[in-house]
């Protein structure tokens, strides 16, 4: 059974050595940015069972839209089209499991540094999970050229990328965003989420730096890092790909307006202590939440998508 010993250095053993320091120095971990645009949140809270069904109100359709009335007519009647989608309450969890002894003899806590591991862990998890829904778009646009891309609505990259992002695939995404009424996540601006090779073409490109020049975008998200044409990007280090597409030297974005993915929580995440074992010698840390992430429209059942998931075959 893995667990930190006193014993192994490496498991805890080099927390005693006084020499060395008095601060835990920690690695360097990733960056977390996906979560924070999961905008319908439900604490759905105990014994509500595990499935948790939501509702998808579609707009009137062009055939039924109002329209000028005369003076004798009467007011047309139509109606709406409400869907429904599904999410799946799982839980989730990690823990570490350490000695009294190593507690006990440790001139460092070891505690600390199991609770730090465990809550970058924890973030990691549900931000994958998180990111999971928005990688999962039927519609995928694939950076062909510098100036040529291509977009499918069937879950499939319709060919290999041998251009980074740039201005002219910027507009394309989002021109099509907005002629299929993609409601802006703010109000005013699409998100796009990019993976660090994925946004080099933007920042090689005149077009955005020749923008930025005149904008000051305001960095209310994690990891923001500029404005254009609409969008406000975000870097991601974490779970989007940087080796995609010809030769593996290009990376992968997700581009998303409103009602994109939604969360609903069962238990808010929490660090827990596990009960002691072998009259307290067995201890363990660990972290645990109930909930699900799960995308809110699909092109393939509602005719319509809410994010852009820009990838390579």
């Amino acid at each position: 059974m893995a667990q930190q010993v006193y014993s192994v250095n490496a498991l805890g053993g080099y927390l005693s050595v006084p020499i060395l320091s008095k601060e835990i120095r920690k690695a360097a971990t990733p960056l977390y940015r996906f979560r924070q645009f999961v905008q319908v949140k439900e604490a759905w809270g105990k014994n509500k069972g595990e499935t948790v069904l939501f509702d998808k109100v579609r707009t009137i359709s062009a055939a039924s839209r109002g329209g000028q009335l005369t003076e004798t007519s009467t007011v047309p009647r139509t109606n709406i089209t409400i869907g429904q989608g599904t999410l799946t309450i799982a839980e989730y969890g990690n823990a570490i499991a350490y000695t009294a002894k190593l507690s006990t003899l440790g001139q460092l806590p070891i505690t600390d540094a199991i609770r730090w591991a465990l809550q970058e862990d924890m973030k990691d998890t549900l931000d994958r999970a998180a990111a999971d829904q928005f990688m999962d778009s039927k519609v995928i646009y694939t950076c062909l050229t510098s100036t040529s891309g291509t977009l499918t609505t069937n879950g499939m990259a319709g060919g290999t990328a041998t251009s980074n992002l740039n201005a002219y695939h910027v507009k394309q995404i989002v021109d099509w965003m907005v002629t299929h009424k993609i409601p802006r996540y703010d109000g005013e601006n699409y998100i796009a989420i990019c993976s660090r090779y994925m946004i080099r073409g933007l920042f090689d490109d005149s077009g955005w730096s020749d923008w930025m020049k005149y904008t000051t975008p305001e960095k209310a998200f994690s990891g923001e890092i500029g404005r254009f044409y609409g969008v406000r990007f975000i870097e991601d280090n974490n779970v989007l790909s940087n080796a995609v597409g010809a030769s593996s030297a290009y990376g992968e974005a997700v581009f998303f307006g409103r009602d994109a993915v939604m969360e609903a929580v069962a238990s808010m995440e929490e660090i827990r202590a596990d009960t002691p074992k072998d009259f307290g010698r067995d201890l363990a840390l660990g972290w645990f939440w109930t909930g699900g992430f799960k995308k809110m429209f699909d092109y393939s059942s509602d005719g319509e998508e809410r994010i852009v998931y820009v990838t390579s075959a």
